[in-house]
């Protein structure tokens, strides 16, 4: 997500919300994994994760996490690189708004051990993504997805109820005592909608968007937690979606974010009435989607699809400033 203005960093990268509509088709093909894949994260400028993986056989190239992508993309430079050939248009609803897309067909891509074929990529210029490509939940959500920052690696292990048979140690998979479960419902594009989280007091629906560089709540969140105005010397800022428009966000610090009981303490967030927000039918309940800058505050999150629940690991502490 990029967003641009005095009080929030300017940032190139534009978030991909959701992606819908055309027909996805993806079959795995049974290639030798025992234990589960650890993937070194690239860092990048926004902080985000990145993986390496190989599209028909090629080098390898970063793909970004992006647990708020219901599709997988790729760049419209990769594409053409890899002469990749194109596909059925579809629509794209991102966190701004929907648009049509042009597709590439994909024969094959190979992340860790893994091996999926057949895929339908929209496709998107590289400075909107910031990277070759990204994962979504077309391909996330078959695996148990460990997000280690301590370790700044990425743990994929087989999801509680998907037909993918992977053997892995136990060591690698089992949650760590100190972890805090989460019980999720799987939303209208397969994002798990999360319980116990609360803002000052208020119950919010909530979902992680990792792609996404700030968490943005909706109005009636803002409105919930008695936040007003913000402060006369905060301005409003931009944030622009990989598709359609800008959208104008306020700008406030909650006194109090809970998450799994743990207590985050006053926490910026923006504040809009996203397109993301809209479409999933979240726009008049009080709504949280949160962002790599607080999915960062955490050792480590795990998203078990398969189970529909989420584990945080222990809250790391905020650097000394200087």
């Amino acid at each position: 997500m990029g967003v641009e203005g005095s009080s929030v960093k300017t940032s190139r990268r534009k978030t991909l919300g959701l992606l819908a509509a055309a027909p996805f088709v993806s079959a795995q093909t049974d290639v030798p994994a025992d234990p589960p894949d650890q993937v070194r994260l690239v860092q990048n400028l926004l902080t985000r994760m990145g993986v390496g993986v190989r599209l028909n056989g090629s080098v390898q190239q970063v793909f970004v996490i992006d647990t708020g992508a219901e599709r997988s993309a790729v760049s419209a430079e990769l594409a053409q690189a890899l002469a990749l050939p194109p596909g059925r248009p579809v629509v794209v609803h991102g966190i701004t708004a929907a648009e049509v897309t042009p597709t590439v067909e994909l024969a094959q891509i190979e992340i860790g051990r893994r091996r999926f074929t057949d895929l339908t990529l929209p496709v998107f210029p590289r400075d909107a993504l910031g990277a070759g490509g990204l994962l979504g939940l077309d391909l996330l959500s078959r695996f148990r997805l460990t997000l280690d920052v301590n370790a700044r690696q990425v743990a994929l292990s087989p999801s509680g109820t998907t037909g993918i048979a992977l053997t892995t140690s136990a060591d690698a998979t089992r949650l760590r005592q100190q972890d805090v479960l989460v019980a999720g419902r799987r939303g209208r594009f397969g994002q798990l909608l999360l319980t116990r989280i609360n803002v000052a007091g208020v119950e919010v629906a909530a979902f992680i968007d990792s792609g996404a560089q700030y968490s943005i709540g909706n109005l009636v969140l803002m409105q919930a937690v008695e936040m007003g105005q913000p402060p006369a010397s905060s301005e409003p800022v931009r944030m622009i979606g990989i598709v359609g428009g800008a959208v104008t966000a306020r700008t406030g610090t909650t006194p109090a974010l809970h998450i799994a009981g743990r207590s985050l303490g006053p926490t910026p967030l923006l504040f809009a009435d996203l397109h993301v927000f809209q479409v999933m039918d979240l726009i008049d309940k009080p709504t949280l989607l949160l962002g790599a800058d607080i999915l960062s505050r955490f050792s480590r999150i795990t998203l078990d699809y398969g189970r529909s629940r989420v584990a945080f690991g222990g809250v790391l502490r905020r650097r000394a400033p200087g």
